[in-house]
């Protein structure tokens, strides 16, 4: 190659755009669909049906439970868990599972034990612990354990005593017999024995009461949690003052400040979904919005913003909507 040559080599390079070879390379998927299927999949019949859409949702910042690296026969790895109180819905548990191990081992490039635990007795039955693609050539598996904490015995663990299981108790499988309201109470009596620190024991009786409510009512139960108790835990004052209060504050404050910028309407509604979407950490729009929208009474959509802060199930929400939408 001559020198005019190679300059005008560089010159065209210049002037192509950075993408120049992932356009170039994308193009016949799309002018010649079925010969790049031919191509990628052998000699097997096929039938084209559309292409569809690559842009994946982009969320800024997705949260994985909990992370904890743990050297495993001097290999380390990821110990993952994620903590349901119900049901995932849209996506469904195992689609967002194997997204969150597919970004983790993305990042870190360890391996993953995976572990979902569910709280509610009602949740996790249809869980089937992974997803399992049998195609050969193709083959996927991602597995991860489902834990149930309803089918664990929990006056085993309540005998072992270990201090970081104490507060999953009350929702644990109680012994033939008794009912689930002695069996909290056993729960929270034996925790009171447990010689530690003052300030802990609090907590975990706190933390007790608290998972209790998946359950039955807390004010049962509130008589077994002294004024002493109550005012020397930090847990109790991180979930009333940090938790419940401000919560609300921020919720009434965006609502008040979307209200401004949306309408009055649109804010409302943009701060149920916001809402709902932490407390049950998925995304609630798709479900949520069509059954919003068409209720103009604005006093009706706060009366739904101020119960979504306390349901205990998204199904129940929607139940609420579908009874506003109707009027009755």
């Amino acid at each position: 190659m001559n020198e005019q040559s190679e300059k005008q080599t560089a010159s065209d390079e210049t002037n192509l755009p950075h993408q120049q070879f992932d356009i170039v390379a994308k193009d016949p998927f799309y002018t010649f669909p079925e010969d790049m299927l031919q191509f990628l999949m052998g000699e097997i019949d096929f039938e084209f049906i559309e292409h569809v859409d690559t842009n994946l949702p982009n969320v800024d910042v997705r949260h994985m439970d909990i992370l904890i690296k743990v050297l495993l026969d001097e290999q380390t790895v990821l110990v993952h868990c994620e903590i349901q109180t119900d049901d995932s819905v849209n996506p469904n548990m195992v689609q967002r599972n194997v997204g969150y191990l597919g970004r983790c081992f993305e990042k870190y490039g360890l391996p993953i034990y995976s572990f979902v635990l569910y709280l509610r007795s009602t949740a996790g039955a249809k869980d089937p612990g992974g997803y399992f693609q049998d195609i050969p050539g193709h083959r996927f598996i991602v597995e991860y354990q489902v834990i149930r904490l309803d089918k664990i015995d929990g006056e085993t663990i309540l005998q072992e005593k270990q201090p970081g299981l104490i507060p999953f108790t009350p929702l644990m499988k109680p012994p033939e017999n008794m009912s689930r309201i002695e069996w909290t109470t056993r729960c929270l009596e034996v925790t009171k024995s447990l010689p530690m620190d003052e300030g802990k024991r609090n907590n975990l009786l706190v933390e007790q009461w608290v998972m209790s409510g998946l359950r039955h009512k807390r004010q049962d139960l509130i008589q077994l949690l002294s004024e002493d108790i109550v005012n020397n835990s930090t847990v109790y004052e991180m979930i009333i003052e940090r938790g419940i209060e401000r919560g609300m504050e921020r919720g009434i404050e965006q609502g008040i400040q979307q209200g401004k910028e949306l309408g009055a309407k649109a804010g409302t509604i943009q701060s149920i979904l916001d809402l709902l979407d932490q407390r049950f950490e998925m995304n609630t729009e798709p479900v949520l919005t069509p059954l919003l929208q068409p209720i103009d009474d604005l006093q009706q959509l706060r009366e739904l913003f101020h119960e979504a802060l306390e349901v205990e199930h998204l199904e129940d929400f929607i139940q609420s909507v579908q009874t506003a939408q109707n009027g009755t």
